[in-house]
């Protein structure tokens, strides 16, 4: 998906302030459908608005048919804001060319931002070219990139305009054929259910290679704090932890009782998800014998009070994908990264033979014997959301799964004839603020649980308590927490932002609903109620813990706008329970497999359950890898 990195600063505001002008009102698919098309086809927005609107004349800005301007060439440093602080960026420019752009200093997060900010940098010198395709999951920090060079060329006294123009992606078709290996086991995606097919393909005798599209492998786990849901493991054991499979499939099933509504009834499968509990201990016992992995104690992360999350001493997901990483390289797996998979290869009989994919450079046609789909699922695939779930489609730039998470091999299987996953929905985990920054104010030591959360009625819609509240949160035009000025370290954070429209005071609670654009006397009655609950010891509403219950009372009172953050997908395509891909009339796609969040739908209703992806990627990537592993030996 294509948007810039300052869209929540300099592209965003007339969409906050949508919520004020139409609050009763619910966002029409329409609307959805215009703002895809706005993201489409304009990257570059968001990104260089700012640098325009203060460098470049509105005449030279408004002259497109003009002849580029020349440019004072030498080399410029710029500093913009980026994720986490600011980006230092020098830009050598000719007088009518982008020589080269390098980034100096920064406090970027290394394993999320440095690749995509080289791609981008090295795409703009390629293309000459600042609309080029941002990269979604480090928006901002690639995005500070698009800002320094469109500086750096106002500075040089030439147009921004003059080095923006559609961005045409590489034509696979156009790259010259080279020659690729043949292998057994061919897996597409180097995240957790990828490197687990391949490391247990591997460890029963076949021959593997990974093709992973971004430069570094670990997709969305590597984001991850690792945890794996398990029940009856030595772990537990060792913490007198009474549990097993049957319990935990029992828990996982009353838990989707929390789904939002509309969902189809068959979902989630019962016997599905017995099976994946009664396979969850093998797999922490398999990470630990093949990785040489070792987790804590586990701990608890739904409301059930067992503790089944089985994590590594630092909560990492990218620990655990360096260790199952190492166990491949041992077996001989190849991983190939920055190789993109386009296109299954299917014989006439059906069977699935191999994968077309390119590095930019060539292309290559590598033929297998079973072909393993992991490439997660599409929760930054902006027009896929817009087409299955457009109720969550205008909050895609604030997903936390990995910016690779497109839906290629989705596409890919369908082409080749699968049967989509039907009622896709997202995985909404948490609420985030629009800055960074404001996310100490907004979640404390207990999550979102002490907070008063209104929507643009002025009124509460959730438990605050919940696990997740993404879901709910979807559902409303707008979401607000609301608090107190008890806490000052609170108050001083969020007073650097009361400038912009996403954080409010007021000196009472009336004054903070008028900025806020809600209903006075609505905000004001449900702060009252909350109250009295708060001082009773008992939420009427909505049966919060009263140990969460807090009062809004010290004035002045402050509201911080959150949006709901989705962590992936529930979707992909149809498997059975071997996880062979199957085609629209329920018979096997012979060849084809496909695991974790492609495979991931029948074990949801509309609730996501805290380390049930990592159980899922874990075990199917394992199962599936034993599975491909004998029928490709057999032949």
């Amino acid at each position: 998906m294509s948007r810039g990195a300052c869209f929540s600063c300099a592209g965003r505001p007339a969409l906050r302030d949508r919520g004020r002008q139409r609050s009763q009102a619910r966002r029409p698919f329409e609307e959805i459908q215009l703002l895809s098309l706005r993201f489409k086809k304009s990257a570059l927005a968001a990104a260089i608005i700012a640098p325009i609107a203060l460098f470049a004349s509105a005449a030279g800005a408004a002259d497109a048919a003009a002849a580029p301007a020349p440019l004072k060439a030498g080399t410029y440093t710029v500093t913009t804001p980026g994720n986490n602080g600011m980006v230092e960026v020098t830009v050598e420019l000719a007088e009518n060319a982008i020589k080269s752009v390098k980034i100096g200093k920064n406090v970027e997060t290394e394993y999320i931002a440095k690749e995509p900010m080289e791609s981008v940098a090295a795409e703009i010198v390629r293309t000459q070219n600042l609309a080029v395709d941002m990269v979604s999951g480090a928006t901002q920090s690639t995005g500070a990139i698009l800002t320094a060079v469109g500086l750096a060329i106002e500075k040089a006294g030439g147009r921004s305009s003059d080095y923006t123009h559609p961005y045409v992606p590489i034509d696979p078709a156009t790259l010259p054929l080279a020659d690729a290996p043949a292998t057994q086991v061919l897996v597409i995606g180097a995240g957790a259910t990828g490197l687990a097919a391949a490391a247990a393909a591997a460890d029963n005798g076949a021959k593997v290679i990974v093709l992973e599209k971004m430069p570094e492998i670990g997709g969305s786990t590597a984001l991850s704090k690792g945890w794996v849901l398990a029940a009856g493991t030595k772990e537990q054991a060792a913490a007198g932890i009474k549990d097993d499979a049957k319990q935990f499939a029992a828990a996982w099933l009353d838990e989707q009782k929390r789904s939002v509504k509309g969902g189809l009834k068959f979902y989630p499968e019962k016997a599905r998800v017995e099976a994946m509990a009664a396979e969850s201990a093998e797999t922490v016992a398999w990470l630990e014998e093949k990785a040489g992995l070792k987790f804590n104690k586990p701990v608890v992360t739904d409301l059930t009070g067992t503790a089944r999350a089985h994590g590594t001493a630092d909560a990492s997901g990218r620990t655990e994908i360096e260790a199952l990483g190492d166990f491949c390289e041992k077996k001989g797996v190849a991983i190939r990264t920055n190789t993109t998979a386009y296109e299954l290869i299917q014989g006439k009989d059906g069977r699935i033979t191999g994968v077309r994919a390119h590095d930019g450079k060539n292309r290559y046609e590598f033929k297998a014997d079973a072909v393993v789909l992991a490439t997660g699922g599409f929760a930054q695939n902006l027009e896929r959301i817009a087409a299955e779930i457009p109720r969550w489609a205008i909050y895609t730039e604030y997903s936390m799964a990995a910016k690779g998470s497109t839906g290629d091999g989705i596409v890919m299987a369908e082409k080749a004839g699968a049967a989509p996953a039907k009622d896709s929905w997202m995985i909404g985990l948490s609420l985030k603020p629009v800055y960074k920054a404001l996310e100490q104010v907004i979640r404390t030591d207990d999550g979102f649980k002490r907070e008063l959360i209104v929507n643009e009625r002025g009124e509460r819609f959730v438990r605050e308590d919940l696990p997740f509240l993404a879901d709910a949160a979807s559902e409303q035009r707008t979401s607000w927490f609301v608090f107190d000025s008890s806490d000052k370290a609170r108050t001083k954070i969020v007073g650097d932002y009361l400038t912009f429209d996403v954080a409010v005071h007021g000196k009472d609670i009336r004054e903070l609903a008028r900025r806020m654009g809600v209903n006075a006397d609505r905000l004001e009655a449900q702060v009252k109620k909350f109250n009295e609950d708060c001082k009773k010891g008992v939420d009427s509403a909505f049966g919060k813990d009263p140990k969460y219950l807090r009062a809004v009372e010290k004035a002045p009172f402050y509201a911080v706008q959150v949006r709901p953050a989705s962590g992936g997908t529930m979707g992909g395509v149809q498997t059975n329970d071997k996880f062979q891909v199957l085609d629209r009339k329920g018979g096997v796609i012979q060849g084809l497999y496909a695991g974790g969040e492609m495979a991931n739908r029948p074990y949801y209703d509309r609730y996501f359950l805290a380390g049930s992806s990592l159980t899922i990627a874990y075990t199917s990537g394992r199962l599936i890898g034993e599975e491909a592993a004998k029928a490709v030996l057999k032949k």
